[in-house]
């Protein structure tokens, strides 16, 4: 059964991966390429593990954020503003993020 969750769509694209939750330095190099990164938020510093990702999802911000932005610029998509993300997605779960939509799924 898919599981959907609801967030500001920040960068246009589907992608589907699975998630590697980071949620402070010692997290980045669990990122492998590919992955779909989440975070609560970023800053210029988290830019290292989100230049492997295929997909950015972050449970705060708007589309003037660091994670939106880094995402635009790398071209994947991104959702934002994601309630409790980080609480309702797993390290592995595999995930399609819907940039444009907003829109995320989890594939259970």
């Amino acid at each position: 059964m898919e599981k959907k969750m609801y967030g500001l769509g920040a960068s246009k694209g589907i992608f589907e991966g699975r998630v590697k939750i980071v949620k402070n330095t010692s997290d980045f190099s669990k990122v492998e390429s590919g992955d779909v990164v989440v975070v609560y938020s970023s800053s210029p510093a988290w830019t290292i593990p989100m230049l492997k990702s295929g997909a950015l999802i972050s449970e705060v911000g708007g589309i003037i954020c660091h994670t939106a932005i880094v995402a635009r610029e790398m071209g994947i998509p991104c959702v934002v503003g994601v309630p409790n993300v980080i609480n309702e997605v797993n390290d592995n779960d595999k995930v399609k993020v819907d940039g444009e939509a907003g829109e995320i799924y989890v594939l259970r």
